[in-house]
């Protein structure tokens, strides 16, 4: 796996148009403002998405305005980043939304929601890059997929499904870009240290049956351990996979992660679900 060492790589940037443009999504905070930052400070051009880049003064990069949850703000978030960058040469679907909740207690809506705002619409960016890269035979698609595409949690089952099906999407997708000189990359983190969690309000029903063990796991969902990876840690691992021409496709981001891929491998379904169930009860 690449190096989550604290320096800039040396690695040669690859040749794209000069200095190579990039899209990020999610860059009004944590995982995305600090990738952002550190590919301004590299040299790249770089636009970002939220959804009230009004509200954010300071930046050191353009944001645009994208809801990832409206098909069409999508549209005119890329149409609007196009005309200010010219030819998209780097993607990088970052912006997520989550979930703390029990499958009976979600509404239909917001599972939709979810899944516009993780899967569907980093596919339609992905779309809408993806003709210029092919023409040009050159590009790069980062996506911020999650070790729960392997690793389930409880309370989170639709944030699984959605990573799950980004993760999917992703793999597939490398096979066909790939003759085009288009890379692609999934990036699979443990838990990263951030304000995500904190800002997740549990879906607790009057009288659901489910709201002590949700209480109990909300506590372990919003660890905020200082030796898990932040937000620059994973933008510099980013930031190695795009000047590395040899990065790996699937990259564990922090300690947790890789060590998780690593002896996965030889653990069965029914073990890994023990081991999960005593990390959950020694965590309460």
């Amino acid at each position: 796996m690449i190096s989550t060492a604290g320096r800039l790589p040396n690695f040669p940037a690859v040749t794209f148009s000069n200095p190579q443009s990039v899209l990020i999504t999610g860059a009004s905070s944590g995982i995305g403002l600090a990738t952002a930052r550190l590919l301004v400070e590299r040299g790249y051009r770089v636009a970002g998405t939220c959804r009230h880049p009004d509200a954010i003064s300071g930046a050191e990069f353009p944001l645009i305005a994208m809801d990832q949850s409206d098909p069409e703000a999508v549209e005119r978030g890329f149409a609007q980043a196009r005309a200010l960058l010219g030819p998209i040469d780097i993607l990088i679907n970052n912006a997520g939304s989550g979930e703390l909740g029990a499958v009976e207690d979600t509404p239909a809506a917001f599972t939709r929601r979810l899944f516009e705002v993780n899967y569907f619409s980093a596919v339609q960016l992905t779309r809408l890059c993806l003709p210029e890269m092919r023409t040009r035979g050159a590009g790069v698609i980062v996506q911020l997929g999650s070790i729960v595409h392997s690793l389930q949690f409880p309370f989170k089952a639709q944030y699984c499904a959605s990573k799950s099906a980004l993760s999917g999407f992703t793999l597939a997708l490398r096979h066909e870009v790939k003759p085009f000189g288009i890379r692609v990359h999934l990036l699979e983190p443990g838990w990263v240290r951030s304000a995500f969690h904190a800002r997740l309000k549990p879906l607790t029903p009057p009288g659901s049956a489910y709201a002590d063990r949700l209480r109990q796991f909300t506590d372990y969902a919003r660890d905020s351990d200082p030796r898990v990876i932040d937000g620059e840690g994973v933008g510099r691992i980013i930031l190695e996979a795009l000047e590395n021409p040899k990065a790996p496709v699937r990259i564990a981001v922090g300690a947790d992660a890789r060590k998780f891929f690593r002896v996965s491998r030889f653990l069965s379904h029914y073990l890994l679900d023990k081991i999960l169930g005593w990390k959950l009860a020694r965590k309460r």
